[in-house]
């Protein structure tokens, strides 16, 4: 007899947990730095991150600026217009325009979602148009492509637009000016009164404010009460703290007084204006003997 043993073997299966990756995704706006026209300005993106995961995520989120437009480079973006000389501009991580913005001078942020939510934030960065260059007026644009709005690992500069179980997105940033004909401040004349002789009662002065605006633009200058004013008299004032009264005008014989934010308006002709400004000290008392001085700020609008 042949006794068949048959040897049934147990497979065991052992199912061991594993750690919950995350799951998350990051989108945002196709922004826009608008110029307009000044030679500086703000922009910002807005992102969106979602968790798809029940339980919360941390991470660094970046923006890496991507490739400016033709003839731009990297180096040195570039805005073009109709106009055959483009102009030269950049984009700063901060508002003083120190740190130029690059793939290795990301900006960053760090994120927290919590599990099975959104959610949403800005970057903002600046933009700054290099003074010294002769630009003709008219619309100007750039673009900065493959922007990435990615993720910083540990010990790394590089922005990623992927990471594990993280997704980025490219945007495109759009860059637009306006550059119209302006005008500008040129040499200021200051109204010095000279000593004050004991026996005067009226000490009359003159001085000037140069400017340049384009043929036919209108043009404003504003006089602001300087540094000592009370009510709607300016005074000067000396080292000593003792004050003298005085006013300003726009004609020679003192008829026509220039109030604090008082305007001066003209209309430029091409060419260096100088607009002469008067100026008067009525002596009542006699003031204390000592140098005195003021400093009035004058602001050109076009």
């Amino acid at each position: 007899m042949l006794l068949a043993i048959a040897v049934a073997g147990l497979a065991i299966f052992l199912f061991i947990p594993q750690k919950a990756q995350a799951n998350a995704s990051c989108q945002a706006d196709q922004p826009t730095l608008d110029f307009g026209s000044s030679r500086t300005t703000r922009g910002t993106i807005s992102w969106n991150c979602t968790n798809f995961e029940a339980t919360p995520i941390s991470f660094t989120l970046c923006a890496a600026i991507g490739t400016p437009s033709f003839p731009g480079t990297v180096d040195q973006p570039k805005l073009i217009s109709t106009a055959p000389t483009p102009a030269d501009f950049n984009v700063y991580v901060d508002s003083a325009g120190s740190q130029i913005w690059n793939s290795t001078n990301p900006l960053t942020t760090t994120v927290t979602v919590a599990g099975n939510s959104r959610t949403t934030g800005t970057f903002t960065y600046y933009g700054r148009i290099a003074p010294g260059q002769a630009i003709t007026p008219a619309n100007y644009s750039a673009f900065f492509y493959n922007t990435v709005i990615g993720f910083l690992t540990a010990g790394s500069t590089a922005c990623q637009r992927n990471g594990p179980n993280l997704f980025g997105v490219d945007v495109t940033i759009s860059v637009t000016a306006n550059v119209v004909e302006g005008c500008m401040l040129g040499t200021i004349g200051d109204i010095d009164f000279g000593e004050l002789a004991g026996l005067q009662d009226r000490i009359d002065a003159a001085g000037s404010v140069q400017l340049v605006c384009p043929p036919n633009r209108g043009w404003t200058l504003s006089f602001d009460g300087g540094r000592h004013a009370a009510g709607t008299e300016r005074r000067m004032q000396s080292a000593a703290g003792d004050l003298i009264p005085y006013r300003l005008y726009r004609d020679p014989s003192r008829s026509n007084p220039i109030d604090i934010d008082g305007v001066i308006s003209g209309t430029g002709t091409g060419g260096v204006d100088t607009v002469p400004v008067y100026g008067r000290v009525e002596i009542g008392t006699l003031p204390t003997v000592g140098q005195y001085a003021d400093f009035i700020v004058v602001t050109l609008g076009f």
